[in-house]
């Protein structure tokens, strides 16, 4: 049966930058990235959610950007010693779509799983993130009693949450076992002008759209430098960052927010091993945003690239092979979990 599984996986392309014909897709590649991302988006949207959930409550003291408090929903599984905590994608929430197929196949291997909001996303906002903000996460797992009863917790970004991920694989946290990053920009400039061609517009509307929404519920609770009538003008992620992020955490202007924040100028500084998953088809997140990952020697030896063949922005071709041997099923969560239990023991917390 092992090796039937095996017949039948699709590949990654590799374990390193694309081909350059994956590099530079043509049309009906291009295409098939946009049907997989929109087919992902509304397979998800129908699936239903476990029921099994308990609400998740954490309020961060301090730090760099303040108090804030985070809330989540946690899917506990009896028996299990490890955690996965779930990080949502910009403009997302612990209730996006695409987080309900990853918490029902993570449980079924026997995980738990903690699908955490970042700031500014639950239904009663405080405050902003941004995409470098990786001490709130820090502050989850040195300080939360629920994940403090796991002895491996790990990390799944999805998008923009994986680049908050790699920030944290960077901090050389303890206790953290691994990180998976799934499509997720790594230079944010050239990730926000990408989104912002003509081209991008309707996965660029669906994302400030909900970034709308967060910041208008955030006025209705605290100050704001900008009015959310301002701010609903921006039709530009770049403008949005500048009225929004660049203001509330003191940065000279959207490229000096790009800049310090992007995940790639740390890639070389990853501790914690970091699985990076793309597809050369993706819309939102294509290769060409990504050029700097080509720099081998600026990679930390804890971060493996693996490029899918087919699929699309959060949208996994339907077999997935990342080389971890024929008893592993192809499926994509199999194959992240098998992965992500074959790293070290993390370091233990002092």
């Amino acid at each position: 049966m092992a090796q039937q599984n095996a017949a039948y996986c699709t590949p990654a392309i590799g374990l390193d930058p694309p081909p350059a014909a994956a590099r530079r897709p043509d049309s009906p590649s291009l295409l098939r990235g946009h049907v997989a991302t929109i087919a992902a988006f509304v397979t998800n949207g129908l699936a239903s959610d476990l029921p099994s959930s308990v609400p998740f409550r954490f309020h961060v003291s301090g730090g760099s950007c303040g108090p804030a408090t985070l809330t989540g929903l946690y899917f506990p599984t009896p028996g299990s010693r490890e955690l996965v905590i779930l990080l949502h994608g910009m403009g997302g929430n612990v209730h996006s779509a695409y987080q309900r197929r990853a918490t029902s196949a993570l449980c079924a291997l026997g995980m738990s799983v903690l699908r955490l909001g970042q700031r500014g996303s639950s239904r009663d906002p405080e405050d902003l993130h941004h995409a470098g903000l990786w001490e709130d996460l820090a502050a989850v797992l040195r300080d939360d009693a629920t994940v403090a009863r796991y002895e491996r917790v790990y990390v799944v970004g999805f998008s923009m949450g994986g680049h908050v991920a790699l920030h944290l694989a960077a901090a050389r946290r303890p206790r953290l076992a691994a990180v998976v990053s799934i499509c997720s920009p790594l230079y944010l400039d050239g990730a926000v002008r990408h989104m912002d061609r003509p081209e991008s517009a309707v996965y660029r509307r669906h994302v400030l759209a909900g970034l709308r929404h967060m910041y208008r519920d955030i006025a209705r609770r605290r100050p704001v430098p900008v009015s959310p009538s301002e701010v609903d003008r921006a039709e530009t992620l770049r403008a949005w960052d500048h009225l929004t992020v660049v203001r509330r955490f003191g940065f000279r202007d959207p490229t000096d927010y790009y800049e310090s924040q992007s995940a790639g100028r740390i890639l070389g500084a990853l501790a914690t091993p970091a699985l990076l998953l793309y597809s050369p088809q993706d819309p939102m997140v294509p290769p060409s945003t990504l050029a700097g990952l080509e720099a081998h020697e600026r990679r930390s030896p804890a971060v493996r690239v693996a490029w899918m063949d087919g699929g699309g922005h959060i949208a996994f071709p339907r077999r997935l092979d990342l080389g971890l041997g024929p008893a592993v099923p192809c499926t994509p969560y199999e194959q992240i979990a098998a992965w992500l239990r074959r790293q070290p023991a993390p370091e233990a917390a002092s």
